[in-house]
């Protein structure tokens, strides 16, 4: 169960020499894949704020700023539930700036993956994978 999410905490520092080390060890599919979708997002806004300084640190506010608290809820319900609510939460920027409904649009393929873990995420220019 996990009441609280924050980004900053989870993604502030990354020096992990390798990162595909640990990457399933004691972590549910939902855990694993919302992870992944926040440090697509991260690695997004890092790659591109130069190139879109205005959606790109409006996106990282959003994100920074973006906590969930549910409590009582197991990870299979949780992950998806929070994943929903970081897209929600990031909608309104997509219909000011064109490359924020870019990154909302490929976030959403990976959103399916939480109903059908054979769906293909999405591997892009305005949503890394890596």
């Amino acid at each position: 169960m996990r009441e609280d999410f924050d980004y900053d905490d989870d993604f502030a520092s990354n020096d992990f020499d390798d990162e595909e080390e640990d990457d399933d060890f004691g972590m549910t599919f939902e855990e694993d894949l919302y992870l992944m979708i926040r440090e697509k997002l991260r690695d997004t806004i890092q790659q591109f704020k130069g190139k879109y300084p205005a959606a790109m640190k409006k996106l990282e506010s959003a994100v920074s700023s973006f906590k969930v608290n549910v409590k009582n809820t197991d990870d299979a319900k949780f992950y998806p539930l929070a994943a929903k609510l970081l897209s929600e939460h990031i909608k309104p920027l997509a219909q000011e700036y064109e490359e924020v409904q870019e990154i909302y649009d490929n976030m959403q393929s990976d959103i399916t993956r939480f109903k059908n873990q054979r769906a293909h995420g999405f591997e892009g220019d305005l949503y890394l994978s890596e």
